[in-house]
């Protein structure tokens, strides 16, 4: 595998990102990772398998050609994510502006984020999500002040939204004003009793507030409220997907080697992926729509097919989450218009070879009359 990979600079409107793609071997993965002037934004894989034999030109070939194809799907999405991201400058249409400061959050684009969850805010002022994303890619950002002031914005809208009170006690966690911190949690129990989460938040305040008092402390105590609340959150049917888990199980694995630095890191991490919920599909599917709508290019077929294999082996895991199979029904709708141009133009083309084939003529009068139609009813159910 002697200079195998792919480095790639890109540039998009006077912006400059590297692009770099290579092998991990050990763990059987082709790895992508996207960069602006040295700074780590976002990064993909793809697990391969190769038979034990001797051919290892075959072998090469096949990962070479697994890899040129996640470096070029990045690029792709690096390219799509700034056409729809100037696009949606001069639109109104605020579910798009949320999509897409969701995909921008979870590649790290925090300013991009930001500039689109206002949008959202500012076009759709009752739209909490809204509101709830915008701070937490402040608090992503480190910009505490700002992620307080959005929260406290929001409740004065809502008061009782525990989604904002936990981001609101995230913030002031971060910014060590643990009492703070700990009042809106319990007030966001008191809301919803069953938001399980909030105790493991309150756990990392007891470990930061002991590590604060105890900074040069080798042997930190972990609290076994982090500890416990992990193994109960672990069970919750949202989080039993290999994502998940895998993150759950890393996390467990550090708290044995009591490193407090790289503990207060993971803990901050998971604490912000659980209020986002982050999800893989769920973002997978937002820069879907967003390709689609506003990305300046067709989507091909073994794209939409990739789509679909993928949200489908969700919904088949996650029966009782409405969200996944409003995706998967939307999706087919798309495949509905796709499959319906198709048949326009081959219907065309029957006219155009045998002009008095009456069926035909027939058929074709009729889809056209009903084009316009599906296509907006396709439109503004995905708006």
């Amino acid at each position: 595998m002697h200079g195998f990979g792919y480095k790639e600079k890109v540039e998009i409107d006077h912006r400059k990102f590297q692009v770099h793609t290579g092998c991990i071997p050990e763990k059987q993965r082709i790895v992508t990772e996207v960069f602006e002037e040295g700074r780590y934004l976002f990064g993909e894989f793809q697990s391969y398998s190769v038979r034990e034999n001797k051919n290892e030109l075959r072998n090469e070939s096949y990962m070479k050609a697994v890899a040129y194809d996640l470096h070029s799907s990045a690029i792709d999405e690096l390219t799509v994510l700034f056409h729809a991201h100037y696009k949606l400058k001069s639109i109104n249409d605020y579910l798009a502006h949320y999509r897409l400061g969701k995909v921008f959050l979870s590649k790290n684009f925090f300013n991009e984020a930001v500039e689109n969850f206002r949008q959202v805010v500012t076009q759709k002022e009752d739209f909490m999500r809204g509101y709830k994303l915008l701070g937490f890619t402040y608090l992503k950002s480190e910009r505490y002040r700002q992620a307080m002031a959005t929260f406290e914005r929001a409740l004065k809208k809502q008061a009782d939204f525990p989604d904002l009170l936990n981001g609101l006690g995230l913030a002031h966690t971060y910014a060590g004003n643990f009492e703070t911190a700990r009042n809106y949690f319990h007030h966001a129990l008191e809301i919803n009793p069953e938001f399980v989460e909030i105790h493991f938040n309150l756990g990392v305040i007891l470990f930061l507030a002991t590590l604060k008092e105890n900074p040069n402390e080798e042997n930190i105590v972990i609290p076994v409220r982090i500890v416990r609340s992990i193994r109960e959150i672990k069970e919750l049917d949202f989080y039993q997907g290999r994502y998940w888990q895998a993150q759950f199980n890393e996390l467990l694995e550090v708290l044995k080697n009591k490193d407090p630095e790289q503990i207060g890191r993971m803990l901050k991490d998971l604490q912000i992926k659980m209020a986002l919920k982050d999800d893989d599909v769920a973002q997978a599917m937002d820069f879907f729509f967003i390709k689609f709508m506003y990305g300046g290019k067709e989507l091909k077929e073994e794209e939409i097919a990739y789509y679909e294999k993928k949200i489908r082996e969700e919904a088949e895991k996650h029966q009782g989450f409405a969200d996944y199979w409003n995706e998967l029904g939307t999706l087919h709708l798309i495949q509905c218009r796709d499959y319906f141009l198709k048949a326009l133009d081959e219907i065309g083309q029957a006219v155009k070879v045998n002009p008095h084939y009456a069926e035909a003529n027939q058929t074709l009068e009729l889809m056209k009359r009903s084009k316009k139609g599906f296509l907006i009813l396709l439109r503004a159910i995905l708006k």
